[in-house]
């Protein structure tokens, strides 16, 4: 174990600031100021109405978000290089320590700055400079009911807490923990930004999460590993490899989840040219491209020169991708304060608006059905991840020569394209606010998305594809074989508990409280969907999955799971079509005082128990052609391995009679 005399023997004082660094922050405080100026956010209001804040409200907010979040992204990524560096027995090493002190001081700044910016709030949401707005309960009030006020409250507990614990970790599982308390801190303002008001505030928001923690991850990582090659760092090669991976998913991240954003509040191409918000996007995508086309570079060369032992190309590489990247950071403050665009159909907000989030459709049809799109970003991103970490595993192992079965790539995709099609159409726009249409959600993405997704044996294609790490270390993969042999998995694998899941799920969501909840709370909606196709992949996991698990029932009790899942199905729905109980409360009673074509709740909840009752029974079908599949070839696998016993320990008979033969022959031929 390391101790505090040996933590004094190591360089613990930060090293000298690179080169870069001034150059960087000035350059964003440029891009920042002009960019401002471009949109509007730094100048006096207009309109009537509405109060001055004042210079020091005006421009000190932006530049003190400017400075958050470039120390959120600092910290965030001095605590990733921290964790990725080698750990002796768990306990880190001086580059590590070196690493937290670094981060320490960025959490500092990050404090200050977030408590500048939660006081500058203040003053921008009352309208009032800040002297004034700081005099009475304001502050108070503001603090600790308002949710800005409380989330960048939180902000300022929650980085305080890290700056003093960085300087005081010592092991490797203390930076993981402060990594994921520095990736926390980013979730409270994301969730109350500018992308919180408007049509589709949540899944904007959720987007904006995605899209600032893969920044932070980003930013973050480059300035620390650009750091790391500056002070001559012994594991350079191995730590710009491995953030190389990171950084290629946090462009993912941040491209996705910014187009996604993008094209919530962008409502026609034309204002990406006519809008000042529009000319500031179009800006920070141009950014995004140069710094790809960056780390593009960095995989096909740089890395390899590192390799040689030549660091120079990659140090200049890094830090010209630095400084553009501050000015990304500027790009993307300066855009925060500007407002979108409206939409000139903006409507009046009823109480049907304020429950959905959005307009509310027009009068269902298929066309609608079909033709109309729903932002939803987590479903969007995670299949869009699904996508390319499945086909780069693939891709793996048929580049060192390895095959992977055809159909179980095409039913991974065509389980996720079922995934995209059920939460990103109309399906989810009409399921907000028809039972039947959702209830034709639940079950798609409860029984038949599920089945597809089981059978691309994705937990195999990982633990194929994924290099083991070295030895005495821990990677993805031995974390995924970890995971497999858990005693969470022993226990959630159970046939006996992954069939209690599946068929208990819909009884306890719909015949609760706990629908109508998740209806009016949109996070709670998205788990609940993510409830149900988890619910549906562990079960189906049990019966035709071919991963690895702790157990597997044998067939004939798979089939009989899988008759008396279909009967509860039944059940459900008969019970759902008799149930003289609206499900749902008062929310659809609600949308229907607003929405002039909706049917009767109580007729439309009987179409959604006759859908139920009827669904199941294609899905069922298809599992169990897929057990009698499996069941045969099982069968022939067994009927082959006793065929080669036999035939090895008949070849064991022969061989050892001949040797008793020729044993004879030979006392015999003696005597």
């Amino acid at each position: 174990m390391s101790t505090t005399a040996e933590r004094r023997t190591d360089p613990a004082r930060a090293p000298s600031t690179p080169r870069w660094a001034v150059p960087a922050v000035l350059t964003g405080v440029v891009v920042l100021t002009v960019a401002l100026l471009v949109g509007g956010g730094g100048g006096e209001p207009t309109l009537p109405g509405i109060t001055d804040t004042g210079p020091v409200t005006r421009w000190g907010l932006p530049l003190a978000t400017y400075t958050m979040q470039g120390a959120a992204a600092v910290t965030v990524g001095f605590l990733l290089v921290a964790a990725m560096l080698p750990a002796r027995d768990g306990d880190l090493g001086g580059e590590a320590l070196r690493a937290l002190r670094v981060a320490s001081w960025s959490a500092g700044v990050w404090t200050l700055a977030a408590a500048a910016v939660h006081l500058l709030t203040l003053s921008d949401l009352v309208g009032l400079p800040l002297s004034r707005a700081l005099t009475g309960p304001s502050f108070l009030t503001y603090t600790l009911e308002i949710d800005q006020g409380r989330a960048y409250a939180a902000v300022v507990l929650l980085t305080a807490s890290l700056a003093l614990a960085a300087r005081v970790t010592l092991g490797h599982g203390g930076a993981v923990a402060l990594l994921v308390v520095g990736l926390g801190a980013l979730v409270p303002p994301a969730l109350v930004g500018h992308s919180s008001s408007g049509d589709f505030h949540h899944p904007a928001s959720v987007s904006l999460l995605v899209h600032v923690v893969g920044v932070a991850l980003w930013v973050g990582g480059l300035v620390a590993v650009s750091w790391y090659a500056a002070v001559g760092g012994r594991h350079l090669p191995r730590i710009a490899a491995s953030f190389s991976a990171v950084a290629l998913a946090a462009f993912v991240m941040v491209a996705a989840s910014g187009a996604l954003n993008g094209a919530i509040r962008v409502t026609t191409p034309l204002d990406l040219l006519t809008t000042s918000y529009g000319w500031l996007l179009g800006a920070k995508v141009v950014a995004l491209v140069l710094l790809g086309l960056a780390g593009w570079t960095h995989r096909r060369r740089t890395l390899g020169e590192l390799d040689n032992g030549r660091p120079g190309a990659f140090r200049r590489l890094a830090a010209g991708e630095v400084v553009l990247m501050a000015a990304t950071v500027g790009l993307a403050v300066a855009l925060s304060r500007t407002p979108p665009p409206a939409p000139e159909d903006f409507g009046a907000v009823t109480r049907a608006r304020e429950l959905l989030g959005f307009v509310p459709p027009p009068e269902i049809s298929p066309l609608r059905l079909a033709t109309l799109v729903y932002p939803e970003p987590v479903f969007a991103l995670g299949c869009l991840a699904g996508l390319l970490l499945y086909v780069a595993g693939v891709a793996r192992l048929r580049s060192r020569g390895d095959r992977w079965p055809v159909g179980r790539t095409i039913a991974w995709l065509l389980g996720l394209a079922v995934v995209a099609v059920t939460t990103l159409s109309g399906l989810q726009t009409y399921g907000m606010v028809l039972l039947s249409a959702h209830m034709t959600q639940h079950m798609v993405l409860g029984m038949l998305a599920p089945i597809l997704l089981v059978l691309g044996a994705p937990i195999t294609l990982a633990l194929r594809a994924l290099r083991p790490a070295r030895r005495g270390e821990t990677g993805p993969r031995e974390w995924v074989l970890a995971a497999t042999r858990s005693r969470v998995a022993r226990v959630l694998t159970h046939p006996v508990v992954a069939f209690a899941i599946f068929v208990s799920a819909p009884f306890v969501v719909y015949f609760t409280g706990l629908f109508e909840y998740a209806m009016r709370h949109h996070t709670a909606h998205t788990l609940m969907s993510l409830h149900f196709m988890a619910a549906g992949y562990l079960f189906y996991e049990v019966l035709i999955g071919v991963d690895p698990l702790p157990r597997r029932p044998p067939y004939p009790a798979r089939v009989g799971l899988q008759f008396a899942a279909m009967a509860f199905h039944a059940i459900f729905g008969l019970a759902l079509m008799e149930s003289a109980l609206l499900v749902g409360g008062e929310y659809f009673l609600e949308l229907g005082n607003d929405i002039a074509w909706l049917p009767d709740p109580l007729d439309d909840q009987r179409v959604a128990g006759q859908l139920t009752w009827s669904f199941g029974e294609l899905p069922a079908l298809v599992v169990l052609a897929v057990l009698v599949v499996q069941w045969v070839r099982s069968d022939e696998r067994d009927a082959r391995r006793f065929d080669r016993r036999e035939a090895d320990a008949e070849a064991e008979r022969i061989a050892y009679n001949a040797y008793l033969a020729e044993l004879d022959r030979r006392t015999r031929g003696q005597r």
